[in-house]
């Protein structure tokens, strides 16, 4: 469709596009005479869950993270439970109400509750006062007041309680029927309307809520307020409480553990007597490793002394007398050998602490002291001897002999008391020994329960940072509260009749739209040619009263003049030289305007100077002349008139302006049948003419309904087709085509009658109608014609 036939179509229908959005318009004014004022308000949540401070230091921000914690909080708000709890909160401060009070709830609303609420309902109502003041706030940084004076709040829970436990106990108590129907102010479905974003990207949350009353407006955004900080704060905590728990639990158990294996490390240390394994048995180590070394020194030394005495005594040869004093010497080195292996034995085993020891030990000194003194006061009587066999002097090799073999009996009794002393050090190797691998296990079961027990303290230190963390991220804050509305909302009356009006404009101009789609008619030649598959003629417009063109008379001769020009082109181009000229005009449905368009053309020929015979069939039933009505809903609409025309010449029986021997009518019988030619016709119809015809147009009946002769179709010089635009091409019509094709060929045609008159313009151009310039102009810019003149 061109922008245009667009316009045009608009035009048309203009009155139509005007009224169907009065009609809408005017209804919406109707049906809100009586509006609904709606009060609206909001409120503003500090969160804190993307920039709020946290006890983490090294937390950093996660994006993902922030928008979960927000989806979960918004998810909470409009859950089912808080609203729920919301409205149940919002009923209570009602009922507890003694009066109207426009602050919670107007005057109207609240006679509107007492009239719908059950007297047993009040039983479950707290109106005892405890006597103590009302708060004026519920919770922190909420300046609206959930309270009324003269209600305590520990009566106000009660009765929050009380009306929980009515609206679970069944699902036709009165409660549960408030919030699960239709009710304006306590219902889920009224209560879930409060809207929750959040603010750009901030930290913010931004709840609004309209309502008819701007107490209750107002109270429903506070009390959710209350109820969404306890629910997140309650949520949060749990969860963290749940986790210090869990851990707290484990630490017990990991406490016991550990104190049960240190237990047995203690016992096993008790039992064999160990004070710190590792440093005593490195301890006993080294004593025994520098015993075994002073040992092995020791036994060296003893055996290079009893070498050294032996030959000392070789060298000494003396006297009996000396020998008898030797053997007195001897004996008491014997006797002083056994003094100092006592005291020696008694030196290992002294006790610093024990003074009768220390003391027995003196004793012993001293007496190996003065038997020391009596060896050497017998040794000075051997020292009068001057010199030894060898010539040596007695007193230089004697001290040395005495010298060896005391030192001999020393180190013998020091041997003794170091080889009691390896057997005990033997003794405690044999203790020490498997005490080490035991020792070894039970501090490893220590090591492995203090390190789970460290973990779970770590984890329990964790969880607990993190519950201090959750508790102040949990802490929502009311920075903006709820307002009183004082003005209602501006209703959208203006809108839904802006809108009402706007939507039958489209709504019509839609309908249009797909009926112009649609609309399978002839129409016009361009389109009736797709359809027919056959070349067009012309096209004959509709005769109408009032027609809005200043010269219709021309129009109406001009296609005619068309259509004859097209037939005389036709004809000449073909071969034959026959004369006179056959047409035959024909429709396959009837009142098709066969008679008229042939009528026509036959006029026109005649006015050429051609001579011309018109053979029309005659009909039983007369053609139907009854004016149609122009009815009131055209009329108010604005659309053309309907009434044809029938005084115009166009229309004017072929009779009136044809001479009786150039218009004759036919008889359809069986001459007719058998006719070939158009002058079988004349005969079976005893008509004689006068003059040769130059052409001859025969009108046939409709085909449809009408047997035709096939040698006259394939006898005639051109077919033509005359169908009306303002109706369907049926299976039935292309049928009917179908059987004449292979008779006519490609003589026939089609012209197109009682098309519309805009639709001429495609064979004569703009109709001489009254247009002014301005409307020459913006028909010539909806052709994109800018700067065409129609002259030059």
């Amino acid at each position: 469709m061109k922008i245009i036939e667009f316009i045009r179509l608009i035009l048309k229908h203009k009155i139509l596009l005007m009224v169907v959005p009065l009609v809408l318009a005017s209804i919406v004014i109707v049906l809100t005479m009586k509006p609904t004022y709606e009060y609206s308000s909001k409120t503003v949540l500090y969160t804190g869950l993307a920039s709020g401070s946290s006890i983490e230091m090294d937390k950093k921000f996660n994006y993902f993270a922030s928008n979960t914690a927000f989806d979960n909080l918004i998810n909470l708000i409009n859950s089912r439970e808080t609203q729920e709890e919301v409205a149940i909160r919002l009923l209570a401060q009602h009922l507890m109400l003694p009066e109207a009070d426009p602050k919670y709830i107007s005057a109207a609303h609240f006679k509107e509750l007492k009239s719908k609420i059950p007297e047993d309902i009040y039983d479950y109502v707290v109106t005892t006062n405890s006597g103590k003041p009302s708060p004026k706030n519920d919770s922190e940084n909420d300046e609206v007041s959930l309270f009324p004076e003269g209600i305590n709040k520990d009566d106000y829970e009660k009765t929050v309680e009380n009306l929980k436990l009515l609206m679970v106990s069944s699902n036709t108590n009165f409660v549960y029927e408030l919030l699960n129907f239709e009710d304006p102010h306590y219902s889920l479905k009224v209560v879930s309307s409060v809207k929750v974003f959040r603010i750009g990207k901030s930290d913010l949350l931004e709840l609004t809520y309209s309502a008819n009353d701007p107490g209750i407006c107002q109270q429903t955004l506070a009390i959710y307020n209350s109820v969404c900080i306890k629910g997140y704060k309650r949520i949060k905590e749990n969860g963290s409480d749940a986790v210090v728990k869990y851990f707290e639990d484990q630490l017990a158990k990991a406490s016991e553990k550990l104190k049960i294996a240190e237990n047995k490390l203690l016992e096993f240390n008790k039992s064999y007597n160990i004070i710190n394994y590792y440093e005593q048995s490195k301890a006993v180590a080294i004593v025994k490793e520098e015993m075994e070394v002073d040992y092995n020194n020791r036994k060296a030394k003893l055996a290079g002394i009893a070498a050294a005495t032996k030959k000392l005594e070789k060298k000494l040869e003396i006297q009996e007398a000396i020998q008898l004093k030797n053997n007195d010497v001897v004996d008491k080195k014997k006797q002083l050998g056994d003094l100092n292996f006592k005291i020696a034995l008694a030196q290992a085993d002294l006790d610093p602490e024990n003074v009768e020891q220390q003391e027995n030990v003196e004793n012993l000194k001293k007496q190996a002291e003065n038997l020391s003194k009596e060896i050497k006061l017998n040794l000075d009587e051997l020292y009068s001897y001057q010199n030894t066999i060898e010539g040596l002097p007695v007193s230089k090799a004697l001290p040395d002999w005495v010298d060896n073999v005391v030192e001999t009996e020393n180190l013998k009794a020091e041997l003794q008391v170091m080889d009691k002393r390896n057997k005990d050090f033997k003794e405690q190797y044999s203790i020490y020994a498997p005490a080490g691998a035991t020792i070894k296990r039970l501090e490893r079961e220590i090591n492995v329960s203090e390190q789970g027990y460290l973990e779970i303290l770590h984890g329990l230190n964790l969880a607990k940072l993190k519950m201090q963390d959750s508790e102040l991220s949990s802490n929502l804050k009311t920075i903006d509260p709820p307002y009183y509305p004082l003005s209602p909302t501006p209703t959208s009356r203006k809108v839904l009749i802006i809108a009402a009006a706007f939507i039958g404009i489209i709504f019509t101009l839609g309908i249009l739209l797909v009926m112009e789609y649609f609309d399978d008619t002839l129409k016009n030649i361009k389109k009736a040619g797709k359809i027919l598959e056959l070349p067009g003629l012309g096209m004959v417009p509709k005769v109408l009263l009032n027609s809005g063109i200043r010269n219709n008379a021309f129009v109406n001769n001009r296609v005619i003049e068309i259509i004859t020009q097209n037939i005389l082109q036709f004809i000449s181009l073909q071969d034959s030289e026959k004369q006179p000229k056959t047409i035959l005009c024909f429709s396959t449905q009837k009142m098709e305007g066969k008679s008229v368009v042939a009528g026509n053309i036959a006029k026109t020929l005649k006015s050429s100077g051609k001579r011309v015979l018109v053979l029309n069939y005659k009909s039983e039933k007369a053609k139907v002349t009854s004016q149609r009505k122009y009815s009131i809903i055209n009329r108010i609409l604005g659309y053309k008139d309907p009434r044809i025309d029938f005084e115009n010449p166009l229309l004017a029986k072929a009779s009136t302006y044809l001479d009786e021997s150039e218009y004759f009518k036919y008889t359809i019988d069986n001459h007719f049948y058998k006719a070939k030619t158009y002058e079988d016709i004349i005969k079976g119809n005893n008509i004689e003419l006068d003059y040769d015809p130059d052409y001859v147009i025969i009108e046939l009946p409709a085909i449809i309904f009408t047997n035709y002769p096939a040698d006259l179709f394939n006898n005639s010089d051109l077919d033509i087709l005359v169908c009306r635009s303002n109706r369907l091409w049926s299976e039935s019509d292309k049928t009917a085509l179908a059987g004449l094709q292979p008779l006519s060929g490609d003589k026939m045609n089609f012209i197109l009658n009682g098309v519309e008159l805009k639709e001429v313009e495609s064979m004569l151009g703009d109709l001489p109608k009254k247009r002014t310039k301005f409307r020459k102009k913006l028909k010539s810019a909806f052709r994109f014609q800018f700067f065409n003149k129609n002259q030059i």
